[in-house]
């Protein structure tokens, strides 16, 4: 039959911590002693540590060194070191908890090295579809015709006429045997003109589409990879919530983050940039 504690009355089991007394062989729960489960655990790990029930350290109170245990003697100790542990503990918690809140060196440097590549490209456009020339022609001769096959673009289609490339250059190796034409990037003064550019563009696409020369010419903003990989997970939710029946979505620019929203008037799908097509 198990045993049952002294205090309450109710089973000693296995899964409620308890005390046994040295003497007489009485269980109390360690709660019932008013002793908490760390002061258990760490008495556990104390050798010779013997606990008397208090009707036995009564019954030897004639003998003063008899009526105490040693538990008698450490808990009061063990309660000190506890409750010191309980604050340190929290005081760690809470700094583990800053730490997380805050970004870490890396990290930041990250976001600087992000912020400070975002602020070169924004100068830049990518053309792609540039037509690129035969292998057989020197290396400096297919950057010259690069560049005026550029400018003559700009020239023509962009917003303002006075604008012209200050350098382009093909992205990646040359390779005679490669299907399409690299893409190349193109450098301009500041962002104001690649603003101005990509909006003469996007107003003469339909013209730009029937020009034998330049119908397959695309341009677009030079993206950080990073850019690119948020921008790829913004086509895949606008492609997923299309096949899900949703009707009039495009992608849109807002403070120069692009956002999957539904077009109910002519101006967002201007200011969309055609990026949903």
């Amino acid at each position: 039959m198990p045993s049952s504690c002294k205090k309450c009355n109710t089973a000693i089991t296995p899964t409620v911590p308890s005390l046994k007394c040295c003497i007489c062989g009485v269980h109390n729960h360690i709660k019932c002693l008013d002793i908490s489960k760390a002061q258990f655990e760490l008495m556990k790990t104390i050798s010779g540590l013997d606990w008397k029930c208090l009707e036995c350290r009564g019954l030897n109170s004639t003998n003063a060194n008899a009526s105490k245990c040693k538990c008698c003697e450490i808990i009061p100790e063990l309660k000190i070191i506890i409750d010191k542990l309980s604050q340190s503990v929290e005081l760690l918690k809470n700094q583990l908890s800053q730490v997380k809140e805050t970004p870490s060196a890396i990290e930041f440097e990250e976001v600087v090295q992000e912020v400070t590549d975002r602020q070169i490209r924004k100068s830049n456009l990518i053309m792609f579809g540039v037509p690129e020339q035969a292998s057989n022609m020197s290396s400096a001769d297919r950057k010259v015709n690069d560049e005026n096959y550029v400018n003559n673009f700009l020239f023509q289609f962009g917003e303002t006429s006075d604008i012209i490339s200050s350098k382009c250059n093909r992205i990646g190796r040359f390779e005679p045997t490669r299907a399409a034409p690299r893409p190349m990037r193109v450098y301009l003064e500041n962002g104001e003109q690649v603003v101005k550019l990509l909006r003469g563009i996007r107003k003469n696409r339909d013209i730009i589409n029937e020009n034998q020369i330049y119908k397959n010419v695309r341009v677009s903003l030079d993206k950080t990879p990073k850019q690119r990989s948020y921008y790829k997970k913004i086509r895949q939710e606008l492609q997923e919530r299309k096949n899900g029946g949703e009707e009039g979505l495009i992608i849109k620019y807002i403070r120069g983050i692009p956002r999957v929203m539904v077009a109910n008037n002519r101006s967002n799908d201007r200011d969309s940039n055609n990026l949903n097509k």
